[in-house]
């Protein structure tokens, strides 16, 4: 009973990870060049067994960070400040960034 308890523990604790709704503003920056203007878009973020759409996860006490290489070599950071309700999702390319801030629920 006991070894089946711990083996549960780890599954019971990540199942409880909510899910985040959130509102902001995408841009688009390249490298040497001015910024387009923020667009309004909402995005969902949902770790499932400590990832986050492929990407490993790390939770503190105030922030969730997942970071790593998207399938097409990009870099991605997402943090989500649980504390404040907000979220940066950032994807670096070669020459260019693409950046989501907003608010969560």
């Amino acid at each position: 009973m006991r070894f089946l308890l711990i083996l549960l523990l780890p599954a019971v604790a990540l199942a409880g990870e909510p899910a985040y709704d959130c509102a902001g503003k995408t841009r688009f920056v390249h490298r040497g060049a001015q910024s387009t203007t923020p667009a309004d878009e909402r995005r969902s973020y949902r770790i499932d067994g400590g990832r986050l759409d492929g990407l490993a996860c790390e939770r503190g006490e105030q922030e969730i960070s997942c970071h790593g290489l998207t399938p097409q070599q990009a870099y991605r950071r997402v943090v989500i400040d649980r504390e404040r309700g907000t979220v940066s999702d950032t994807l670096e390319m070669p020459t260019s960034m693409l950046i989501f801030e907003g608010r969560c629920k």
